[in-house]
């Protein structure tokens, strides 16, 4: 499979960078690439245009993108989130793009999988959380949600509160705990990830 990872969080210099959801992340991508020894998989990595040290990312089956078009987020936030990111990734072929940190590419075709780490409580926050953190100020957030093929989720309260308040569908979304990130059993957590893309891959 062609898996795509959003790692564009990680570089400190970005708007929405948080300290947690990076190393969460870089520790998501290194604990998955390490664990393709037998190069079964491509590992497509989406960077910020910005991020020129990705060595430490870099194996045999491992491609390095860098997200462009960067320096006009501030001028059409909305448009670049989705119709830019979307056609980038759509020329990537991939198979499955994971969102660590909540990404929701409104336009993209392609089979999504993205992690919350935070799920709205109310309608206000919902639209609050649509326009600074799914870069979608003018889509419902649960449209977004809908997007997703499955939605990762940290804990059981957020699950019950994505379905039952959004109206996002129980059966796609996987509670996968983390409360303290130096306490995630990687090795366990990679085969949950793997046996998610390849259902998902494979609906």
């Amino acid at each position: 499979m062609r898996i795509g990872i959003d790692a564009h969080i990680i570089l400190k210099e970005h708007k929405r960078y948080d300290r947690r959801i990076a190393q969460y992340t870089e520790d998501l991508i290194i604990s998955l690439i390490d664990s393709d020894t037998k190069h079964e998989h491509t590992w497509v990595l989406f960077f910020d245009s910005r991020m020129k040290n990705t060595k430490r990312f870099e194996r045999e089956n491992v491609e390095i993108k860098h997200f462009p078009f960067v320096q006009y987020r501030k001028y059409m936030p909305v448009l670049y989130s989705h119709m830019l990111v979307a056609s980038f990734l759509t020329a990537a072929r991939l198979d499955i793009f994971h969102s660590p940190e909540g990404l929701i590419p409104f336009l993209y075709p392609g089979n999504i999988i993205t992690t919350f780490h935070y799920v709205p409580k109310g309608e206000s926050e919902s639209n609050v959380f649509a326009r600074t953190f799914m870069l979608g100020a003018l889509v419902a957030f649960s449209q977004l949600c809908k997007r997703a093929q499955r939605i990762i989720v940290s804990k059981r309260a957020d699950k019950t509160l994505l379905h039952k308040k959004h109206g996002f569908a129980d059966s796609r979304i996987v509670v996968m705990e983390d409360d303290d990130l130096n306490l995630v059993d990687w090795g366990k957590r990679v085969k949950e990830l793997k046996k998610l893309y390849q259902d998902v891959a494979g609906a």
